[in-house]
């Protein structure tokens, strides 16, 4: 599980929360899930404008973001869809399908969950994901984003007080592998901090020319 900061601004995040309070809210077990018997929430109408607003700016944020890019290496994005967990709410343990949509489906290798309330405005709603790691908890400042394998088991805890407002999608990355994509996010992330004290040293440039021949070698655009 993987915390990205500030994803979005602090503009982008009111714009958000207007859409919110005039947005049409349907029933989330509408949506197609193996988890939707577990599912307890509501999420914006997606084919309204407001729903396509919504994805649009989301949309925009992701692809700015160059911490994302290299850690989900993102082929395809489904387009983000807003939810809602009111006083009673959540989503129980499940995993997401591995094959979204219909006749060109998108294979979901990542869940992205976007947090757009502050964590003071909500209690409960936590996220919780179960990994090779134990299980960890994720409830992030409004803005933030995380996102975790979706064959991995994760739930939302029910909601006690106030509104969890979040964006979710799925990404097909063009690194199928977790391990793969693991590694060469943190090989990147290494040679961003290498570069202020050895950027032209020869030692750096071998180190990055490896990092490409392994997106080469691991890459299924």
């Amino acid at each position: 599980m993987l915390h990205l900061p500030g994803v979005l601004t602090v503009a982008e995040v009111s714009e958000l929360k207007q859409r919110a309070m005039r947005a049409p809210w349907l029933d989330g077990r509408a949506s197609p899930s193996d988890g939707r018997d577990a599912r307890r929430n509501e999420q914006v109408d997606e084919n309204t404008e407001d729903g396509r607003a919504v994805a649009s700016l989301v949309m925009q944020a992701l692809s700015r973001n160059a911490m994302f890019s290299q850690a989900a290496f993102p082929a395809r994005v489904t387009p983000p869809v807003m939810n809602r967990h009111s006083p009673g709410m959540s989503y129980g343990m499940h995993v997401d399908g591995a094959l979204l949509g219909g006749r060109d489906p998108l294979r979901s290798d990542l869940s992205g969950t976007l947090f757009l309330s502050d964590p003071a405005d909500y209690e409960g709603g936590e996220l919780l994901v179960d990994g090779l790691q134990g299980r960890q908890s994720a409830k992030l400042p409004a803005g933030d984003l995380v996102i975790y394998p979706s064959t991995q088991l994760h739930a939302v805890m029910p909601v006690t007080r106030g509104a969890r407002l979040t964006c979710g999608f799925w990404v097909q990355s063009i690194v199928s592998d977790p391990l793969q994509r693991t590694l060469l996010f943190e090989m990147a992330q290494a040679l961003a901090l290498l570069n202020d004290v050895a950027g032209a040293r020869p030692e750096f440039l071998r180190l990055t020319g490896i990092y490409h021949r392994l997106v080469q070698m691991w890459a299924r655009p």
